[in-house]
């Protein structure tokens, strides 16, 4: 590969405002990935004490809260650059795989799952990629990306909340079956595929239609 046309395109990234409120809350999401797996850990061995559950659930609330807000705020005070559109969905990427790494340790989440999640992911960073580098294209996300992100969201309260659920409804409910959110999210990572590589097809085939 070029590297000179690499070097080009980390400086076309890098010569944009980087300190914006948008990048940031991109950026808390994976602080805030550290503290879950600490909390996590400390939860798995006192399942009944509703403090570290509720600490759990408000990381999740504000990290998918976070993930609505940056971009909310890049398009309200004009901050939207080529940087914070790769790195809104990056830092999705490792919020999102920490978080079914950890219920896949700790609450029996498809290991499976998640092996196809990281393909998935690392298809799609390396594909973006190549269309910015090779065909100065940058990738545009999708209502898939974003509804995936959700439902990781509730795959992972789902099963983290399995000990709660055990203890306080009879086993007949159907919230003992968080495969549930183990296949809708297979699922949208399904129908997230096949849109991304219609769009890479058209790109790269048939440019006139994009």
């Amino acid at each position: 590969m070029d590297t000179s046309l690499i070097k080009k395109k980390i400086k076309e990234l890098t010569d944009e405002k980087i300190f914006t409120i948008s990048n940031f809350l991109s950026l808390s999401r994976v602080f805030l990935l550290p503290i879950f797996i600490y909390y996590s850990k400390e939860y798995v061995k006192s399942p009944l004490k509703f403090d570290r559950i509720f600490i759990l659930f408000g990381i999740c609330f504000l990290a998918v809260l976070t993930d609505y807000f940056d971009g909310f705020f890049a398009r309200l005070l004009h901050q939207e650059t080529i940087l914070g559109r790769y790195l809104d969905p990056i830092c999705d990427k490792i919020v999102t795989i920490g978080g079914l790494g950890v219920i896949v340790k700790y609450f029996h989440f498809p290991l499976w799952v998640l092996i196809i999640y990281i393909v998935r992911e690392i298809l799609g960073i390396w594909l973006g990629g190549f269309l910015f580098i090779k065909r100065n294209i940058q990738g545009k996300p999708n209502w898939w990306g974003k509804i995936g992100v959700a439902t990781v969201a509730l795959s992972v309260v789902w099963y983290m909340s399995m000990p709660l659920i055990a203890y306080y409804y009879p086993s007949e409910s159907f919230l003992h079956h968080p495969e549930i959110s183990a296949y809708i999210l297979l699922f949208i990572i399904i129908g997230g595929v096949s849109a991304y590589s219609k769009r890479y097809w058209n790109i790269v085939f048939h440019p006139e239609k994009v």
